[in-house]
């Protein structure tokens, strides 16, 4: 798909093909927001995806953005447009987008819905939106391990980082902080700092998502998960073969707790 470039509608019928959702039909012409586009590779990626598409690239960083700038030149893609911003005050931009991807980036606002709502008003009627969210479930080893950090007073140094990572690599297998080792982010420093260092990161239920997409006028459409996940969903709860369900996928994380072990990765789509 990314190599011969595909249409939002056309991508989306592909990955939900059992999901009743409404078409943009604006064919390969878009207009997306990526907000949070860090150092480059997600806009990048995605502009690669949609090449006929015109991007808006924002992040905090101006390094992340500086860095995500010059690989984008390298590669020569010229439909993505690069702007320092905040999240929080993209409400004052005169513009409106077909999609908008945001991953991993509002669970570091200190209220992840405000930064939902606006990006929600940035939205055409009918367009799509791509969320990240943490897992409440998913991430009870990086909790504990964050208790574990401010108990033994470790500080976000690389040494310190190491130390710690040491110490929960000799604990007794089957704990619940060992859970980490099978994360590759676990094994350097600067992504370790990120996984279990990280000063303000707020995890989200389901049922917790269910009631903000219903707040902010959101139809879920699907979690992007392996092919293999989503077949033992289908075993599970074959009334909900078209996997839209937030009540069955709420049962289903329960009994199958690292199901979002990275992110909830899900499309909706604005009524």
């Amino acid at each position: 798909l990314c190599d011969t470039g595909i249409s939002v509608d056309a991508y989306l019928r592909h990955q939900f093909p059992f999901v009743p959702f409404k078409p943009l039909g604006k064919g390969d012409v878009v207009d997306i927001l990526i907000a949070g586009c860090g150092t480059g590779q997600h806009s990048i990626g995605t502009a690669q995806q949609f090449p006929k598409a015109k991007f808006l690239a924002v992040d905090l960083s101006l390094a992340s953005l500086c860095y995500a700038k010059r690989k984008t030149n390298e590669l020569g893609l010229e439909n993505i447009e690069y702007a320092h911003a905040d999240i929080l005050k993209l409400g004052v931009l005169d513009r409106k987008f077909d999609v908008i991807e945001s991953i991993g980036t509002l669970v570091c606002l200190k209220e992840p819905i405000a930064g939902w709502r606006i990006l929600v008003s940035l939205l055409r009627p009918g367009g799509f939106m791509r969320i990240g969210l943490y897992s409440e479930i998913a991430r009870k080893s990086v909790v504990a391990a964050r208790s574990y950090i401010t108990e033994k007073g470790y500080q976000g140094t690389a040494a310190d980082i190491r130390q710690c990572r040491q110490d929960i690599m000799a604990m007794e297998s089957g704990s619940l902080m060992t859970q980490l080792m099978a994360a590759r982010d676990f094994y350097t420093v600067s992504e370790c700092r990120d996984l279990i260092f990280h000063v303000q990161e707020h995890r989200h239920t389901i049922p917790q998502i269910k009631e903000n997409l219903k707040e902010l006028g959101l139809d879920f459409i699907g979690f992007s998960l392996e092919p293999g996940v989503i077949r033992h969903y289908r075993e599970c709860f074959p009334s909900d073969y078209p996997g839209t369900n937030l009540d069955f996928w709420n049962a289903f994380e329960t009994e199958n707790p690292a199901t979002f072990r990275g992110l909830y990765q899900f499309w909706v789509q604005k009524n």
